[in-house]
Parts: C-alpha cells; sequence; structure tokens
C-alpha cells in the first residue's frame, strides 16, 4: 500500500532536486505541496495553514482561499516569505470573512499594497476574532488603509517596513495593542513615532497626533 507522503517530506524531496543551498521553493512553484495543503485543509486535518517559502503567488492564494472558505478547524495562517499582491491578498480576506477559528495571520514579506491590505483589515475587522495581524515588509503606503483604525480586536500589529510617511491618529484608540511594531518604514513623522520605546508610548504619540 503506497504510503501518502508529508509535507515535509515533499519538501525534502524538492530540495535534493533544486541543491541544497536553494531556500525552499523560492521561485519554485510546488504544486505538490499546494495540493496537499489544500486536502488538508478541504479534510480539516490541521490547526495550521504553512506555507511559508513556497513562492505562493496570487493564483495559488486564491486557490488556498477557495479551500479555506469551507474549513473550520485552521487557526493560524501563515504565508511569509511568498509573492502576494492585493489579488491574492482580497482572495484571502473573502476566506477570511467566512472563517470562524482563525487567529492568528503573519502574511509579512511578501507584495501587498493598499488594496489588499484594506480588504484583509477589513475583514479581520468583521470577524472579531483574530488577534494576530502581521504585514511587515509589503508595499503599504504612504498612508495607512482606513479600516486598520477598527481592529480593535488585535493584540499585535506589525506594519514595519512598508512605504508608510504617515500613520493615523486613530490608531492611537487601539489601546488593546500589547504589540505594535512600525519601524522601518519611509521617513515616518512625526518623530515621536519612530522614537517610542514601548507599544504604550507609541500609541500615545498617535494620538497626541490630533493635538500637536
Amino acid at each position: 500500500e503506497k504510503k501518502d507522503k508529508t509535507l515535509e517530506e515533499i519538501t525534502l524531496e524538492m530540495l535534493e532536486q533544486l541543491g541544497s543551498s536553494v531556500r525552499p521553493a523560492r521561485n519554485v512553484p510546488n504544486l505538490e505541496a499546494l495540493a496537499f495543503v489544500i486536502n488538508q485543509l478541504q479534510s480539516d486535518s490541521s490547526e495550521t495553514l504553512d506555507m511559508e517559502w513556497f513562492s505562493v503567488g496570487d493564483p495559488q492564494a486564491t486557490e488556498l482561499a477557495a479551500a479555506l472558505k469551507g474549513n473550520t478547524t485552521v487557526r493560524s495562517l501563515k504565508l511569509r516569505y511568498n509573492e502576494i499582491r492585493d489579488d491574492g491578498a482580497i482572495a484571502l480576506a473573502e476566506a477570511l470573512e467566512a472563517h470562524d477559528s482563525l487567529e492568528t495571520i503573519a502574511l509579512g514579506n511578501n507584495m501587498i499594497g493598499n488594496r489588499g491590505a484594506a480588504a484583509l483589515a477589513k475583514a479581520v475587522a468583521s470577524k472579531g476574532k483574530v488577534t494576530s495581524l502581521d504585514l511587515r515588509y509589503n508595499s503599504m503606503g504612504p498612508t495607512l488603509p482606513e479600516p486598520f483604525a477598527g481592529l480593535t480586536n488585535l493584540s499585535a500589529l506589525d506594519i514595519r517596513a512598508n512605504r508608510l510617511v504617515s500613520l493615523p491618529a486613530q490608531l492611537g484608540q487601539l489601546t488593546q495593542l500589547k504589540t505594535l511594531v512600525v519601524e522601518r518604514n519611509h521617513d515616518l513623522a512625526p518623530a515621536a513615532l519612530t522614537s517610542a520605546a514601548s507599544t504604550e508610548e507609541l500609541l500615545k504619540a498617535l494620538r497626541e497626533q490630533d493635538t500637536g
């Protein structure tokens, strides 16, 4: 009887074919791994969707989103270090609106701009169960999309290293945030936003923009 391969085994086979110096699947779409993860989603057999470094672009993200809509078990979505742009992010946002168990979303190190980020923030705000959103090293800017001001359910938000030059004062009202990371954006002003020593100080600096 043929034994089904695990995602780790699929990845190791691919690395053997590419050479040990090649980072897992970067710029090399792995359709076998994608099929494996989609099967996991459809069978409700995992609490984590993890396809970091698998060269997931908009077409693959759309396929994952379609499978995620019918899933009831995934609590953590990990798609960092891929090539997801706005269309892929919007497809994932639509899936989030139909999903009830997701708590953590990691989409850092992709190519998501304001259009995709706004859709994600709106979806996260509408569900109210997601507590951590990671969008570091993407392409948001120069301003942060308006729906981010409604993320009252988040305890952690990472928007470092985008193309943001300003942040809305309303973001300072998200006092439930325990972690807010905004460093390494382009000329982010005022200076108090980049010099704050803690999330509490950063939130205060954001609120004071209205009175400064």
